[in-house]
């Protein structure tokens, strides 16, 4: 076939790997073969190191008192809420022929709590917002 793609993965598939030579070979044995005697001092100060390590962690954590600060205790200190602020809308009718009146009611809740111990603040401000319809009477 004179495809180029086709030419390329022929001869990608013909392509087979070399063997690695003596040098390459004898090097990564003499890096596999670590002595012995090499090893262990290695797994000594390594478990050594371990040792002194969890040794101090456990005298941190038992001898030294670690203590977590108290969490804060909040005493409610003041309530608010604002004047409803109300909005009238132009009657709809309903499905069912009557009428009824979009009445929206905001205001804002806010509460405010304190710790004297930590002299910490917590507000909490709470917007609401209503909307609902009040049925009308036509005569």
């Amino acid at each position: 076939m004179t495809d180029p793609d086709h030419d390329i993965a022929e001869a990608l598939a013909s392509l087979r790997p070399r063997a690695p030579g003596p040098a390459v070979t004898a090097r990564l044995a003499r890096e596999l073969d670590v002595p012995a005697s090499r090893r262990g001092v290695i797994l000594a100060w390594s478990s050594g190191f371990a040792a002194i390590a969890a040794a101090l962690v456990a005298a941190f954590v038992f001898l030294g008192g670690v203590s977590e600060p108290e969490a804060p205790q909040y005493q409610l200190v003041h309530v608010e809420q604002s004047r409803p602020d109300v909005q009238f809308f132009r009657p709809v009718q309903m499905d069912d022929g009557s009428f009824a009146r979009p009445v929206r009611v905001r205001w804002q809740d806010t509460t405010r709590w304190e710790d004297a111990h930590s002299n910490t603040r917590l507000i909490n401000y709470r917007p609401n917002d209503q909307l609902t319809l009040l049925p009308l009477e036509t005569n």
